[in-house]
């Protein structure tokens, strides 16, 4: 049987890339509460730290649920360079890079937690995925709609 497009990553990679994508979550969103006075963006910032923990938390459940290890949010690989842009900018063009990057981040991680809701091998994961989904959306659209308050496309 022939199977369409590229295999859904093993369980373990899967969730350690999740965790890592919260950990980035987490980072920026700490960042932006300390270098951003704007008030959009900090709203923005302590709701992605709430809803980023409370996905980091019940990912671990999954993940242990599935018989894996459960992952801790970490920073690596695109995510350390994004961070590392992030930390070097202030004002305005922080807010503005922050909401680029959240528009960013969150197209990437919809599009992977929906291919793993879809094709996953793990039914605890395709469970969190599919739950997941909904939220990163929301956070996409809430992105989209901080860039444009900050005056970008």
């Amino acid at each position: 049987m022939l199977r369409e497009g590229p295999q859904p990553p093993k369980p373990q990679e899967f969730a350690d890339s999740a965790s890592q994508t919260d950990g980035y979550e987490l980072a920026a969103a700490q960042t932006a509460l300390t270098q951003s006075r704007n008030r959009q963006v900090r709203e923005f910032a302590q709701r992605m730290t709430t809803e980023h923990e409370d996905m980091s938390r019940t990912l671990g459940d999954a993940a242990k649920s599935a018989g894996l290890e459960a992952p801790s949010p970490h920073v690596g690989g695109d995510q350390s360079r994004f961070l590392s842009s992030l930390q070097s900018l202030r004002g305005d063009a922080f807010d503005r890079e922050y909401a680029r990057q959240q528009m960013l981040v969150h197209a990437s991680a919809a599009a992977t937690l929906r291919s793993y809701a879809e094709r996953g091998s793990d039914e605890n994961l395709r469970r969190w995925a599919a739950g997941a989904v909904p939220v990163v959306k929301r956070h996409l659209q809430s992105a989209r709609q901080l860039m444009q308050s900050l005056g970008g496309n």
